[in-house]
């Protein structure tokens, strides 16, 4: 039985807005994104992908799987999946700059993670970034742990 485009839509809404209370609650929550890194030649392609948090007392580690297997070398040069997000050193946001990075429109904003060997940029929904940005930056070094 194939379900109605009105049933999807309410259950699409639904999703995100339980996924959006998961965020800003802290809680553990995997969010579509997408994402590029930097490589030795500039910047990489934009990958679509899932990105998961952990919750605040999870020991497990922020990760990236991509949506098409084929384009995990784009993200991670080991070709490893799911990539496990490294503690990043800082976290900002920028706005979209070019409309080849506008995916939720040319006011949108763009989460830059920057760690010690790369940089990693997510496209997100203009509700989720801020809060996307302030768990990854909870991600990174404590202060009684030094930078990697």
């Amino acid at each position: 039985m194939t379900s109605s485009p009105r049933f999807r839509w309410r259950r699409a809404r639904r999703e995100t807005a339980e996924r959006r209370d998961r965020l800003a609650a802290g809680d553990p929550v995997v969010l579509p994104v997408r994402a590029r890194r930097t490589t030795s030649r500039g910047w990489g392609e934009w990958v679509d992908g899932r990105l998961s948090l952990p919750g605040p007392d999870d020991p497990a580690r922020a990760s990236f799987v991509v949506d098409d297997p084929t384009a995990v070398a784009l993200v991670t040069r080991h070709g490893e999946a799911p990539v496990v997000v490294e503690p990043p050193l800082d976290v900002t946001v920028r706005p979209v700059r070019y409309k080849a990075e506008a995916f939720h429109g040319t006011d949108a904003e763009i989460v830059v993670a920057t760690t010690e060997r790369r940089v990693v940029e997510l496209a997100l929904p203009r509700e989720e970034v801020d809060p996307v940005a302030r768990r990854l930056a909870d991600l990174g070094p404590g202060l009684d742990e030094p930078a990697p």
